[in-house]
This record gives C-alpha cells, structure tokens and sequence, in this order.
C-alpha cells in the first residue's frame, strides 16, 4: 500500500511538472504597450514591464486591426521570439498645451480653454523631463496617460 501512495504522488509531482507548459502554452509571453515602430517584418513595443521588445512579424502572425506608431497593443510573443499575435488597443489623439503644474508624473496642462491632467507612465515615448511653463505636444489616451510627448519651447508663461 505504501509503495502505490508514493509512486502515485510521484506521478502527480512530475505531471504537473510538465502538464502546464503543454495546456497553457509554454514558451509565449503577453505584453502589452505602445508601438515605437512598426514595418519591414518587425515591430518594436515599449512594454508595461519596463523594457522594449523587438520582435519579428511574419506570415505566421495574427494581425488584430490596423497598427501604427504611438498605438496601445497587445502582443503574443512565440518562444521562437515571433509575434503570435498583435493586436491593436488604442490610437491616442493629439494635444498640445502649457505644464502649469508637475506633481510627480502627473501634469497639469492648460490646453484649449481648460486645464488637463495627463499621466507620464513607464510607456511614454519621448522626453518626460519637463517643466512648469514649458509648452508640450502629446499623444495622449482616453485614460489620461501619454503616449509621447514633446517639449516644443522651454519657459513659456
């Protein structure tokens, strides 16, 4: 009796050992983030987890809607470093403005005639080092984070 009660769970620690990679799809990995560029079989994503991915785009990869620069996506990436799946999020939309206030990575913008708050995340392209009074250009998503942003002129009151 033992001797079956050992074995039995010596099956279990070793399928379980192997049964996820196979049921869950061993080797791919998620990310989602914003498009730096895309074309010529490769497309290049500053991810959520603080990194840039370069991966290939082939016959092979499920293209999910209409992907251009600056674009929120989410992307499968084979073990084989090949795109699995690409699929478009989000475009954002353009805005400029003056910085009326930093507060951490938060931005207070008089843009047209209000004043918008918009978010400097671990995905924002461009030069994130502004000031007060320096007049921006963005991209920026429903959610209030910035695509990419653009110190247009330094010191503007």
């Amino acid at each position: 009796m033992k001797r079956i009660k050992s074995v039995s769970i010596l099956t279990v620690i070793v399928l379980s050992l192997f049964l996820p990679g196979s049921v869950f799809g061993a080797g791919e990995t998620h990310y989602y983030g914003v498009v730096e560029s895309y074309g010529g079989g490769q497309v290049v994503v500053r991810t959520t987890q603080h990194s840039t991915g370069t991966w290939s785009v082939d016959a092979g990869s499920k293209i999910e809607g209409s992907v251009a620069k600056y674009d929120w996506v989410f992307v499968e990436v084979a073990q084989s470093g090949h795109v699995a799946v690409l699929r478009f999020e989000e475009r954002p939309t353009g805005h400029a403005g003056v910085v009326k206030s930093v507060n951490k990575r938060v931005l207070s913008v008089h843009s047209g005639n209000g004043v918008e708050t918009w978010n400097v995340v671990e995905t924002t392209l461009g030069d994130p080092a502004v000031a007060v009074g320096d007049e921006i250009a963005c991209k920026v998503y429903r959610n209030h984070n910035l695509a990419e942003i653009t110190i247009i002129k330094h010191g503007v009151k």
